[in-house]
Formats: C-alpha cells, sequence, structure tokens
C-alpha cells in the first residue's frame, strides 16, 4: 500500500514536470518576440541594443500591413460567419435528431482538422483555378470556412447535449414555429459555445497562411502572407511587432471567450433526457 502511494507519488511528480516543462516550450517565444517588439534597431537583433516604439509607428504608417490587416479581419469575419451558419445547423441536426448517416457526417464535417492543409489547399486551387476564382476574397473567405467549420460544431455539440430540450419541446407545444422556438429558447442556452465556436474560427481564419500562398493570387494579400513575405524576402523588423499585437489580441478574445463560457457553464444545470448523441 505504501509502496503503491509513492509509486503514485513519483507519477504525479513526473506528470507535473513534463507539463511545465511543455510549457515553458511553448512560452519560450514569448520571451524573444516581446522584447524585439519593441527594439530600436533597424534589423532583427536579440537582445534589442535599446528599445523604443518606433516598429509600431513603422507598422501603422505602413500602407502595405494596414491593407493587409484589414483584408485578413474582411476575410475572417465573413469566414467565420459561414462557418457558424453551416456548422450550428449541422451540430443541430447530429444531436437533435437520429437518422442514418448521422455518425458518418459528424466524421465528414471534422475532417479538416485531420486533412493536411497542403492537401485541401491543393485541391481548392484545383477547383477554384478553372473557375478563375483564384485571388477572389470571396473563394477565399469560404476556403477559410472550411477550417472553422470543425470547431464551431464540435464546441456546439458540446453545449448542445447539456441543454434541457423539454424547453423547446414546450414553446412548440404553445404554437411557435420551429426557427422561432430555436432563435428564442434554444439558441439562447447555447449561445456561449457558438460564440467560442465563432471566436475559434475567426482566429483560425485569421491565423492562416498556407491556403492564401494556393488560392490567395496575386490580390489577396492577408496578414499571414505579409509576415511570410517579409520574412523570406528581407527581414522587416516590424514582424516582431506585429506578432506581438496578434498574440496579446488572440489571448484577450479567448481569454473572454473562455470566462463567458465558463460562466455560462457554472450556471443552472439543465438535466433531461437528451435526443441523440454524437
Amino acid at each position: 500500500m505504501r509502496r503503491s502511494r509513492l509509486q503514485d507519488g513519483w507519477i504525479g511528480n513526473a506528470h507535473l514536470l513534463l507539463a511545465i516543462v511543455g510549457a515553458l516550450f511553448l512560452l519560450l517565444p514569448l520571451v524573444v518576440i516581446f522584447p524585439m517588439a519593441f527594439s530600436d534597431a533597424e534589423r532583427l537583433t536579440f537582445p534589442p541594443p535599446s528599445y523604443s516604439f518606433a516598429l509600431y509607428e513603422k507598422l501603422f504608417a505602413s500602407d502595405a500591413w494596414l491593407q493587409a490587416i484589414a483584408t485578413s479581419f474582411q476575410v475572417a469575419i465573413v469566414a467565420a460567419s459561414i462557418a457558424v451558419l453551416l456548422g450550428v445547423p449541422a451540430a443541430y441536426a447530429i444531436v437533435r435528431y437520429r437518422f442514418f448517416g448521422r455518425r458518418a457526417l459528424y466524421a465528414l464535417l471534422l475532417m479538416p482538422l485531420v486533412v493536411p492543409v497542403i492537401i485541401l489547399a491543393l485541391a481548392l486551387f484545383l477547383t477554384f483555378a478553372p473557375i478563375q476564382l483564384v485571388g477572389n476574397l470571396w473563394a477565399l473567405a469560404v476556403a477559410h470556412a472550411l477550417l472553422g467549420i470543425p470547431f464551431v460544431v464540435v464546441m456546439t455539440v458540446s453545449v448542445l447535449r447539456d441543454f434541457n430540450w423539454n424547453l423547446e419541446r414546450a414553446a412548440l407545444s404553445l404554437g411557435a414555429g420551429g426557427f422561432r422556438a430555436f432563435l428564442h429558447v434554444t439558441f439562447p442556452g447555447i449561445r456561449s459555445g457558438v460564440l467560442l465556436g465563432a471566436f475559434t474560427a475567426f482566429a483560425v481564419s485569421f491565423d492562416e497562411a498556407v491556403l492564401v500562398l494556393f488560392i490567395g493570387g496575386r490580390t489577396a494579400n492577408t496578414l499571414p502572407r505579409q509576415i511570410w513575405g517579409g520574412i523570406t524576402t528581407q527581414l522587416d523588423p516590424v514582424i516582431p511587432a506585429v506578432s506581438a499585437l496578434l498574440i496579446v489580441a488572440v489571448i484577450a478574445v479567448f481569454a473572454a471567450a473562455s470566462l463567458r463560457y465558463m460562466a455560462a457553464a457554472k450556471g443552472p444545470r439543465r438535466a433531461a433526457p437528451q435526443p441523440a448523441h454524437a
């Protein structure tokens, strides 16, 4: 018994040590990025010789960088909207109803998570090129939406499993139509998961570089593509400043979304028999 406890203690300490090492490995790039984001040097150097906000002044004075940021926002907003409009109804059908191929549909919707992005990019290029959609921002947004749909589906399915379906049945029995019952009864109960999925889809689109390299053509210049060009051609010193802003923005958005999700999860538990499970 004592030996077993000692073994459990060693195993627990080993897991904790591995977790700390993994966290340090993930956080190590931040130790380099953030000091360089405030460097006063004309080239990428670490450690910086002095510190200032010169890189941020260059960033916000550059039309190329500002246009790339604006394009990324436009594409990401459209991609996240498409992902929500397609992913939420799919997740609702998967959880709410039982039908032939339900599990296969769920697996198919998650395929972009396991298929290499470069394979998807090549397939989309071969699809869009003959119909002259390479370089079209709408086509790029649709491509980005394919990567965001799995996140919307997974997170919406997760909250739908905890939803009290008796509330929807009561609304339907009182004369509400299916869409009205979903909009006024079901959606408020799953809103936290849908918003978290939408934020994730937005972040995935905003950060995606491979798809734009394949189907962006010469006109669709998003922020990841601008960063890639700055690294491969001239080692633009503005890149650390952009990276630091992106890191802070992503942490802030996901922290806010996660806090909202956890706050909703701590609310009254809606225990009720579930119609179906994916």
